[in-house]
């Protein structure tokens, strides 16, 4: 779903350069644009849950409070069926503002290894794009540009790393 969802619209600007292209008509970029969408998606989802630059810009974990079930959320829930996945997921549906109960969900997806897992995944398919980018015969600013993005990236390894041991307490209402 999320191949589909941000790299559609990769796909379609590939494909419209390749329908008025005069050279590389054949070349496959499939793979390249899947995993920039994928890429991109990811980026997104954790920069979202735990970039404080984007919380100044726009709202801490905007996802809660939006209910989206982002890449760090499936995998927390999916990884934990237990109590832990029990309460992201009613944190998720309670659509929440606030800010306790997001570093309450924060804290679960650390405790669980999903921010982290998350962040990897970001390394793991950036460090593809670039393999892929060079196979097809290399594009400095294209390159640049993901270096530019995953800057972010990096500097967040911090923030997924928990160093407790346990999340926080849930919030008393």
């Amino acid at each position: 779903m999320v191949i589909d969802k941000t790299g559609g619209l990769f796909r379609l600007a590939v494909g419209l350069m390749q329908a008025c292209a005069t050279q590389n008509i054949t070349t496959d970029f499939s793979p390249l644009v899947n995993n920039l969408g994928l890429y991109f998606q990811i980026r997104d989802d954790l920069i979202n849950l735990v970039d404080e630059d984007y919380f100044k810009a726009k709202t801490f974990c905007e996802d809660l409070t939006e209910g989206k079930f982002s890449f760090p959320i499936v995998h927390c829930v999916t990884l934990n069926m237990d109590e832990a996945g029990t309460r992201l997921l009613s944190i998720l549906r309670q659509r929440t503002d606030d800010v306790d109960v997001k570093l309450y969900a924060q804290s679960l997806m650390k405790q669980s290894g999903s921010l982290r897992y998350t962040w990897e995944k970001c390394v793991g398919l950036k460090d593809e794009i670039v393999e892929q980018i060079e196979s097809l015969g290399g594009n400095a600013p294209l390159l640049k540009l993901v270096e530019y993005l995953h800057a972010t990236i990096t500097g967040l390894e911090g923030a997924v790393s928990g160093t407790s041991t346990e999340p926080q307490q849930p919030p008393q209402p």
